[in-house]
């Protein structure tokens, strides 16, 4: 419980309620490792904002340094792909932070994701280092995703939401096709978003403190807050991609570390999305120890304590084991169709 303390403390920069007072007092609390506590989970640049101690300035000069260069890039990402004729989407924080902060560079983010469909992936590639980028690819993760730089700038391109078989539909192509034009850039629609913000952080970051940073915590409070969205229809497409309990996990996530900043329509998504009983005493406990911070450096125990009970039904979880054992079988073949651009 000591370290969801430690959490709401660095969340309170946040809130527009928490004076200037409290968030002194609270630095006070912290001692001298609070403030790194702060920046390691990317709120650095929001705490310095609020409070313009020093002790948040490198992370704030760097944040807005990246930031700049980072819209630059988007700017030339997508003229470069209007051009070739390739439809795609921002997605993540790079997209979000336009929509939710007055000054987006406070929100760090290391990369930029785009999200493409799977049978314009190669020609993506080939678009972006025509315009000067360069691609790096992994086996890990070359079944639904490939990395492109330049300079400074990391561009994560997916053409998969999730790794294969992890939700019930690849919901990729029907999110392109619900795309919208916001801030200069193509970016998913407001219910896709939230569905991202909901079910993402779950399978790829394991709701962990450090690996799921808090800026994206404040993402997901800053959006219920300020964004229209038809909850309906995210809760159907929860629902129809067996992941209920995945979106259920991070909401009660985010509660926890809000405590009484919680948004005010967080209580109702919750008893929306609840799971069984058990499940729920389960994953309730998994987040209230921290246990996916804990077990950071033991893969199989965070799959096996916290990620099969993400998913809505036994098969589901099946599905999972079987969508990663097809996409590890068929890494080499995925490699070979970006082999002669990675050459170059």
């Amino acid at each position: 419980m000591m370290r969801l303390n430690d959490y709401r403390q660095a969340m309170l920069a946040a809130f527009a309620e928490v004076s200037d007072t409290e968030l002194g007092n609270a630095l006070e609390r912290g001692g001298p490792v609070f403030p790194h506590f702060v920046v390691d989970h990317g709120l650095g640049p929001l705490w310095h904002s609020r409070t313009g101690r020093d002790e948040f300035g490198a992370s704030r000069r760097s944040a807005e340094a990246l930031y700049l260069a980072q819209e630059h890039a988007l700017n030339e990402i997508d003229a470069t792909l209007e051009s070739a004729g390739i439809e795609y989407a921002a997605m993540k924080g790079a997209a979000n932070r336009l929509l939710l902060y007055e000054n987006p560079a406070l929100r760090a983010c290391f990369d930029l994701d785009l999200l493409v469909r799977p049978g314009d992936k190669v020609r993506t590639v080939s678009a972006l280092i025509s315009a000067g980028f360069k691609a790096k690819a992994a086996l890990s993760n070359i079944s639904r995703e490939i990395v492109i730089s330049k300079g400074v700038i990391d561009i994560d391109l997916h053409w998969g939401l999730l790794r294969e078989g992890r939700l019930r539909h690849e919901p990729a192509v029907d999110m392109l096709n619900r795309r919208r034009r916001s801030n200069g850039i193509w970016q998913l629609s407001a219910e896709d978003s939230l569905f991202v913000l909901l079910v993402h952080p779950t399978f790829a970051k394991h709701l962990a403190g450090w690996g799921m940073g808090l800026h994206r915590v404040v993402d997901i409070v800053t959006w219920l807050n300020t964004q229209s969205f038809d909850w309906d229809a995210v809760r159907a497409q929860l629902e129809s991609n067996g992941v209920r309990s995945a979106a259920w996990a991070t909401l009660r996530w985010v509660e926890l570390l809000t405590d009484q900043h919680a948004p005010s329509c967080l209580e109702a998504m919750l008893a929306d999305l609840r799971p069984g009983y058990l499940r729920r005493s389960w994953l309730d406990r998994w987040l209230r120890d921290d246990l996916s911070e804990r077990t950071s450096g033991a893969y199989w125990a965070r799959q096996i304590g916290f990620t099969m009970f993400l998913h809505d039904a036994p098969w589901d979880g099946l599905r999972a084991l079987v969508g990663r054992y097809r996409a590890h079988r068929r890494r080499h073949a995925d490699l070979r169709a970006f082999r002669e651009l990675l050459d170059e």
